[in-house]
């Protein structure tokens, strides 16, 4: 058998982050900063008491309160919201609740 070469074609694929911090570091202001800047239409899933808004100035956004209970069907029928929406950046702020 002969080593083979094939075109190189680029597949779809999704971007995963995820930001670690203590309480006031800047973890929702840097995920919407890089939300941004990675550019589309960009969504926040807020568990945090719709503290994610205070950053509208940053740029335009989605923005959804997540509340409890924080189960993963929740977060699922969160993040299948932002899907059918049309958001193809989204930061879930945050997972921890669940």
């Amino acid at each position: 058998m002969t080593f083979q070469f094939q075109k190189a074609s680029r597949a779809q694929t999704y971007l995963k982050i995820g930001v670690d911090g203590p309480t006031g570091a800047g973890k929702t202001y840097s995920s919407l900063l890089l939300a941004l800047g990675i550019g589309g239409k960009v969504a926040v899933i807020d568990t945090e008491r719709g503290s994610a808004a205070n950053y509208a100035n940053l740029g335009d956004f989605g923005h959804g309160v997540l509340g409890p209970p924080y189960t993963p069907e929740k977060y699922i029928d969160a993040i299948d919201a932002a899907c059918a929406a049309g958001f193809n950046v989204l930061v879930i702020d945050s997972i921890s609740h669940e």
